[in-house]
């Protein structure tokens, strides 16, 4: 955390990148104000919500971290047109502005204090870094993005097989989706961010402060694959990266619920009416259809990062592309189990998809 002195108060205030669903904490301390007051504005959108507290003797804390969570429209995410080029701002990074007022009684201004910070989707566990993924499969012929923070204007570095081939503008702060439309390679393709340019690497340490690690070169390694046979998922991780991954399909299980019984006609005769008898019907079946999906032998790096598609509140499965050629994507879950990772050098990763209900009748 930052801390910031006006006289005898103290302001401790959160640094200038944070996660929305990590304590978003401010401490105001030293000085029996009547109250302090925050403003907490969306610097896109200019949508502002204000949080008043009472001082408890010389001390009160703020927690701001849910009004920065209603900040981002989850119905907008997986909105990505890839048939883009360059990059995309990846909607998971707001920037936002934060007014601390310390208010003498309860009509005057003491003293303000403002201050920003720029908060990403996602959640940052204590002793984390973060810092792109140093090496991605690439699924070249199916839909792709890279996820990278960028903390001010650079040009990022393309290459393709060992030869720049072309640089990519990022003009602003912004939590980016890389697009790779236009970009050709047999093996391999380098996305660099030169280390004398820009800052985005940092630590979540045990104190809960980020901090920046200075002159740390990035450079994420796309392996190409050219595979297309599969099942091929699409979810944001953890600390707000849109990630792909193209899995082999395993058995179906589909299970045929009854959510209730109804008695057409009570007073039905028992006989047939025109060669037919109506019986008992069965009201409201629903069908539940379960995919299991397996990315065999894996390393441990690509274990964690395939990991990550459990936790994720929202995944995509991709469906193909409609009669317009735009691509078809269909959320779906990720059933909840346990995950045991060996020492193995390799080992398959197995997990369960759980596929939106379909009401087989409703009579």
């Amino acid at each position: 955390m930052r801390t910031h002195n006006i006289g005898d108060t103290t302001i401790e205030y959160p640094d200038e990148i944070g996660f929305c669903f990590n304590p978003v904490v401010m401490n105001v301390y030293g000085h029996a104000w009547a109250f302090v007051e925050v403003t907490v504005t969306d610097t896109a959108s200019n949508v502002e919500h204000k949080e008043k507290r009472a001082m408890f003797g010389s001390a009160c804390f703020f927690d701001v971290s849910f009004y920065m969570q209603s900040a981002f429209d989850a119905t907008e995410f997986g909105k990505i047109d890839y048939t883009k080029t360059g990059a995309q701002d990846s909607q998971l990074g707001r920037l936002f502005s934060v007014e601390v007022d310390l208010y003498s009684n309860n009509s005057t201004i003491g003293n303000s204090f403002q201050f920003n910070t720029f908060i990403i989707w996602g959640a940052m566990k204590v002793g984390e870094r973060f810092e792109s993924y140093p090496a991605l499969r690439w699924f070249k012929n199916l839909p792709f993005t890279v996820g990278i923070y960028i903390e001010e204007a650079i040009n990022l570095i393309v290459k393709s097989d060992g030869t720049t081939i072309s640089y990519i503008p990022l003009q602003e702060r912004k939590a980016y989706n890389i697009m790779l439309t236009g970009i050709d390679a047999d093996y391999e393709v380098l996305l660099c961010i030169p280390s004398e340019e820009c800052n985005s690497v940092f630590d979540f340490t045990f104190d809960f402060t980020f901090h920046s690690l200075v002159n740390t070169e990035r450079c994420i390694r796309l392996i190409v694959d050219n595979c297309t046979d599969g099942i091929y998922l699409r979810w944001i991780d953890r600390l707000g990266r849109y990630c792909y991954y193209l899995f082999k399909g395993g058995n179906d299980n589909m299970q045929v619920s009854n959510d209730g019984e109804y008695l057409r006609n009570n007073m039905q005769e028992y006989r047939f009416i025109d060669h037919y008898h109506y019986g008992k019907r069965m009201q409201r079946k629903s069908d539940e259809h379960t995919l299991s999906i397996c990315a065999p032998l894996v390393d441990s790096y690509t274990f964690d990062f395939l990991y990550q598609l459990t936790m994720s509140p929202i995944v995509d499965m991709y469906r193909g592309k409609d009669d317009n050629g735009v691509d078809v994507w269909e959320g779906v879950n990720i059933s909840s189990g346990s995950y045991n990772k060996t020492r193995a050098v390799l080992q398959d990763f197995v997990a369960n998809i759980i596929l939106p209900e379909t009401r087989v009748q409703s009579l």
